[in-house]
């Protein structure tokens, strides 16, 4: 009998058996994680059959620790049965008894049901632990957008799962989340979603939500799901959200908002940021961020809400006033070791292709390299985030190991238009310092940025090469180091190629006896490089017309993208 008759019997046997016990087995701690990982797997029927059964009692099912989230599970996987039918779904007509219908009707009824069932309990839905998490599931499915990990989740449930994991794959597998694919939704649907703003938002107790663990990432959900079907209604919620936390009162103060200050109710806020419209967001900068930065900048919640302002600052006028207002502080933030307001700066310094050399200044005032001689030190000081006269009073000043937000920003400044400080910085490197930086977690993507950088000149790039030229075998064989080695391939020329190639087939036997080293062995056809030598070439001019064809549709992508934005701009002025 073929496997996957006997898998579909299997299924089969076991969902027939839950449709007289489903709901105690579902709220057994023990086996509760299996039947949710067999809701994955199962058909329209099998899913409508255990819904039947919960229908029967949702107070009960939504409100346990465990059917919960068999019910959640449920929920995720419904929309691929129903996506192409809803929009088709008569919501006027009644089922008569003892009518047929179809399965995927059926789920969307049982959808309908769920949705009665949560409007009647509206307040347990935004404060109950179990099910606020089912509410946050409805609102998806019935917006037809999954948000995924976007929404602050409590330790409790972000662990689920993990300890049901075994050694092999497909449990490693069923530990991650479940997604669907976001579908169109109808207006009933749509309606269903204003309803439930207009339920929660009329709560007696509303505000005290907005910092609550179950209450937050409600309406942390009902902004991503209405961002999608309702862009005008999402705005007028934020609106409203920004009402209720009283950010508005603050403009005056000199105080950060307690919302902006609280573990949960940052996250909202960092939401509230990257939703809104410009409008919207030049108010919030007004009303909340003016003024305070450094307050923000240094405070442990409040500086990831600052992060998330700067990243989406709209222009460029407003992000020049939140640098100059930042830029004599930066020390302090730094010294507060909030690294990532200063990474934070300089991708937008990237993206908006403003205030680079403005920030450029900062960080070697910061770093103490603002004299030419310290300069030559500056991706060491930056890569480990200390400064000149740390650095060189250790007992061996080299690079050692890279700090994570040293590199984010080391990779953000290669991608300025200009480079020559780090350019230079990075040549007088010494080869194991360079070799250092390749096979380091973090620092490996420095190199990478570097040479796909187009800010830094070829010039550069042959010194670095040189420079690796002994180290190419250690590379190879290094998991962080391989991986650099194949971005430095990807982005040099048929000479540098040929070069590396020679280098790395000294000791060729070693690359491919290698775990790692066999990869690079295959991707680099070193078998043909020393072999074959024309069919090698051939293979990296094929490659390397592919990789130029798939970059110019890139660009082409990205060039409309902006026209299409800049017309945009014009429209609303």
């Amino acid at each position: 009998m073929p496997q996957v008759q006997i898998k579909q019997d299997f299924l089969d046997n076991v969902f027939s058996q839950l449709a007289e016990e489903a709901k105690d087995v579902c709220q057994s701690p023990e086996i509760s994680p299996i039947i949710e990982k067999l809701v994955t797997k199962g058909s329209a029927t099998h899913i409508q059959s255990l819904a039947n059964v919960f229908s029967k009692d949702w107070s009960n099912i939504c409100r346990h620790k465990c059917s919960s989230h068999v019910l959640q599970k449920l929920l995720m996987v419904i929309p691929k049965f129903i996506q192409e039918k809803v929009m088709s779904f008569d919501f006027e007509s009644d089922i008569t008894e003892g009518a047929a219908e179809s399965v995927e009707n059926s789920l969307i009824r049982t959808v309908l049901q769920l949705v009665d069932f949560m409007s009647e309990n509206i307040e347990d839905c935004v404060n109950d632990v179990y099910l606020s998490h089912i509410f946050r599931t409805i609102l998806q499915v019935i917006g037809g957008t999954c948000v995924g990990e976007k929404v602050l989740k409590s330790r409790t449930s972000r662990n689920y799962g993990k300890k049901f994991r075994a050694d092999d794959q497909e449990d490693d597998e069923f530990a991650k989340p479940i997604t669907f694919p976001n579908y169109e939704v109808p207006v009933n649907f749509r309606n269903y979603l204003k309803r439930f703003y207009k339920q929660i938002f009329a709560l007696e107790n509303f505000g005290v939500y907005l910092t609550n663990a179950n209450g937050s990432p409600v309406i942390q959900t009902l902004l991503l799901v209405l961002h999608k079907v309702d862009l005008d209604l999402c705005q007028r919620v934020i609106h409203k959200v920004i009402k209720a936390t009283r950010i508005e009162d603050t403009a005056e103060s000199v105080n950060i908002p307690p919302v902006a200050c609280d573990m949960i109710g940052s996250f909202l806020v960092e939401l509230i940021v990257s939703l809104s419209s410009e409008k919207v967001y030049k108010e919030l900068f007004k009303k909340l961020f003016k003024g305070k930065l450094l307050q923000f900048a240094t405070h442990p919640c409040a500086n990831f809400v600052l992060q998330k302002m700067v990243k989406h600052c709209p222009d460029r006028e407003m992000f020049q006033t939140i640098l100059e207002e930042l830029t004599d502080s930066m020390v302090e933030v730094l010294r507060a070791q909030f690294n990532g307001v200063v990474v934070a700066l300089a991708a937008t310094c990237e993206n908006l292709q403003c205030g680079q050399q403005q920030f450029l200044q900062m960080i070697l005032k910061c770093f103490q390299c603002e004299e030419i001689e310290r300069q030559v030190k500056l991706v060491q000081v930056i890569a480990t985030l200390t400064t000149y006269d740390d650095f060189m009073k250790s007992s061996e000043p080299v690079l050692k190991k890279v700090n994570y937000h040293g590199s984010q920003l080391l990779q953000h400044m290669l991608r300025f238009s200009d480079t020559h400080l780090l350019a230079t910085s990075l040549v007088n490197l010494e080869p194991a310092e360079l070799l250092t930086l390749s096979c380091d977690p973090c620092g490996s993507h420095v190199l990478d940025a570097g040479f796909k950088s187009t800010s830094v000149d070829q010039k550069t790039k042959d010194a670095l090469l040189n420079k690796l030229k002994d180290h190419y075998v250690s590379l190879a064989c290094d998991k962080n180091g391989s991986r650099a080695l194949e971005s430095i391939w990807r982005n040099t020329s048929m000479k540098q190629k040929e070069m590396i190639a020679t280098c790395l087939c000294v000791q060729e036997d070693r690359i491919r006896s290698d775990r790692i080293g066999f990869h690079i062995h295959r991707n680099f056809a070193l078998f043909h490089f020393t072999k074959r030598r024309k069919d090698w070439q051939s293979i990296q001019q094929n490659d390397q017309r592919k990789r130029k064809m798939f970059q110019d549709v890139l660009h082409t992508d990205e060039s409309s993208k902006k026209k299409k934005k800049g017309m945009n701009q014009k429209r609303k002025t």
